[in-house]
């Protein structure tokens, strides 16, 4: 057991996982610190969109995920309040990636840290969860962390939080005012059995789930991730629960395919889908956040893997920068900022929540997806929308 390497990884999910990669493939000594043993499950859609594809490749991941074979998506539906849907394809997309898959991320995650395990210098120790930072002039030397009742220290010189929406680092670490907060809850399930499925996901935003919204991302042949999800103003007025029954057994476009169809059980599981804002910092001193941790999920569509990916990737290179040159310790907030803001699609962090309101509104809804039935070039927008190829705010025009 390592107790002093160049950063400590908090949290094993996709996010840290592509920041200890890129850190080990760059010569420096990481540990990765994970509170559960995998494989574990995740409240997510499961879909894996062009963009984290592109990523999965830089970082060597995307041959053992396509050996397993996952569902490929090659497009969306999405439905609208007055009972009407359009389709979607990623045909026009740019980028040598005109598809999604989707993976559920109990197995996802899982191989992407079975891929970390390959480099000798990532040390990975699941089951321990961080309790408290070791800290100097406000800089974090280390933490402190648990496995059962053996307690360790453990020092190094940056630390990155990837420990998800509720995550103990930023919470510790950064002030107040700069926390994440909870944007959105889905609940989700397996089902087997299910009819009608292609290689599209759905979207569904029937009346009985306003301003909720419905997905159906299929796994195989017959099987699928069915989910609602709802933003957390509106928990205290709507019950999910009732929700994601009102979805299964009420909309128009996925009930009757659900009548024969089985679901998996102990698979519905309820979680937060945490929003950040574009102007939070996402670094403090010698402390970066990526993924959710940082509240980087996709307003619109709840997408996740790709911000974890990609900013675990911007982490990776700014403490590079700062290791590698005089005084770069310093720097390395500023450095990670410039980085994400510019890797990432940050505007749509700016515009993503305002959206988000407008499309949950069935006058919105109805008129856009009507819309988009008579004008194709408009369907094609809606996909290049949901894979940042286009800004979220050409949905308004």
């Amino acid at each position: 057991m390592n107790k002093e390497v160049d950063v400590i990884i908090v949290g094993a999910g996709p996010g840290g996982c592509s920041a200890a990669i890129g850190l080990a493939r760059r010569g420096y000594d990481v540990l990765l610190l994970e509170k559960e043993r995998f494989p574990r499950g995740k409240v997510c859609g499961d879909g894996i969109s062009p963009p984290a594809l592109e990523t999965l490749d830089r970082l060597g991941i995307l041959p053992p995920v396509l050996e397993k074979n996952p569902w490929k998506i090659e497009g969306l539906t999405m439905s609208s309040p007055n009972g009407k849907a359009v389709k979607a394809f990623f045909s026009h997309l740019k980028g040598p990636y005109a598809f999604g898959l989707v993976m559920p991320r109990r197995e996802f995650d899982s191989l992407v840290l079975h891929q970390a395990r390959k480099y000798s210098n990532i040390e990975i120790l699941e089951n321990w969860e961080v309790k408290d930072f070791i800290e100097q002039n406000g800089w974090v030397e280390g933490v402190k962390a648990q496995s059962g009742s053996q307690k360790e220290e453990f020092l190094s010189k940056f630390l990155v939080g990837a420990d998800g929406a509720y995550s103990v680092v930023a919470r510790k670490t950064f002030s107040r005012e700069n926390k994440i907060q909870q944007g959105a809850f889905g609940l989700r399930a397996y089902f087997q059995g299910v009819k009608g499925l292609t290689h599209q996901i759905e979207i569904h935003c029937g009346r009985s789930i306003l301003p909720g919204y419905g997905w159906v991302f299929p796994t195989g042949e017959d099987s699928a991730n069915v989910g609602v999800g709802i933003a957390s103003r509106h928990l205290k007025e709507k019950n999910i629960r009732n929700l994601f029954q009102a979805f299964v057994k009420e909309n128009p476009f996925v009930k009757e395919r659900l009548l024969e169809a089985r679901m998996v059980e102990n698979s519905l599981q309820g979680g937060p889908i945490p929003l950040g804002s574009f102007f939070r910092r996402r670094s403090r001193k010698n402390v970066l956040l990526v993924g959710d941790a940082a509240g980087f999920t996709d307003a619109l569509s709840g997408e996740g893997i790709y911000f974890a990916l990609r900013s675990g990737e911007c982490a990776a290179e700014a403490i590079q920068s700062a290791l590698s040159s005089p005084g770069g310790a310093e720097k390395v907030g500023r450095i990670y900022e410039g980085l994400w803001r510019s890797a990432l699609p940050s505007r749509e962090f700016l515009f993503g929540a305002f959206v988000h309101r407008l499309i949950v509104r069935e006058f919105f809804l109805n008129r856009n997806i009507t819309r988009a039935l008579k004008k194709p070039s408009m369907a094609r927008d809606l996909a290049s929308i949901l894979c940042h190829q286009k800004a979220k705010m050409g949905l308004l025009f």
